[in-house]
């Protein structure tokens, strides 16, 4: 089977497939086969993941920043283009990164400390429509989160998503962060970094 494909990265994408398996009309059987599959797919795709890494928006990378896109059906839910966020960044103390899976720009994310409270706050986070649905959405936020606690040494992270943006909400929730508020547009969400770790972040998504 696995000589049928070279990269054994694609097959872990068939496989994650399987997702899409109506489980309400299947034998228990395909159920238990679906879950056995995704597992393995899990374990394939992490090992041969490349390493997502975040780097300084800079004059070699800040217009293939603005290149990044989220789907048509997304647009609604980050209105907001990343050159915005760039010329913000420039004029208000945010700090925006570029997100990397090895050499391969795939995403971009803005945070930021509120003056009045100390609290962090990740502002905006993207991933472009094209590495979508493969995984990189927790890792690279897995990877932002540690790096806000490491270099800022934070307890606790803020962010908000829009009512609308299930796949943020089932994410975020995942990884821990609890909603705290709601405003007209936004359901705001807080992580304290002091009871989380990355073995008990559930399963990828």
């Amino acid at each position: 089977m696995f000589q049928k494909f070279s990269d054994l990265y694609t097959l872990a994408r068939l496989l994650r497939s399987v997702e899409d398996m109506d489980i309400a009309s299947s034998p228990e059987w395909a159920i238990k086969l679906k879950e056995k599959l995704l597992g393995v797919c899990a374990q394939i795709r992490e090992r041969y993941r490349p390493a997502v890494k975040l780097a300084a928006i800079d004059q070699s990378n800040w217009y293939a920043c603005t290149q990044l896109e989220v789907t048509g059906e997304q647009k609604n839910m980050f209105p907001i283009p990343i050159v915005y966020w760039l010329a913000e960044s420039a004029y208000c103390g945010f700090t925006p990164l570029a997100i990397y899976a090895a050499e391969q720009l795939i995403g971009f994310a803005v945070y930021a400390v509120d003056p009045d409270d100390g609290s962090y706050w990740i502002m905006a986070y993207m991933i472009d429509h094209k590495f979508q649905h493969s995984g990189w959405g927790r890792s690279a936020m897995l990877e932002l989160m540690h790096h806000m606690k490491e270099k800022h040494g934070c307890d606790q992270i803020r962010l908000g998503h829009r009512y609308d943006n299930e796949r943020a909400s089932k994410l975020y929730a995942s990884l821990g962060f609890e909603e705290i508020d709601r405003n007209d547009h936004e359901v705001i969400r807080q992580l304290k970094l002091s009871s989380f770790s990355s073995e008990n972040a559930g399963s990828e998504s």
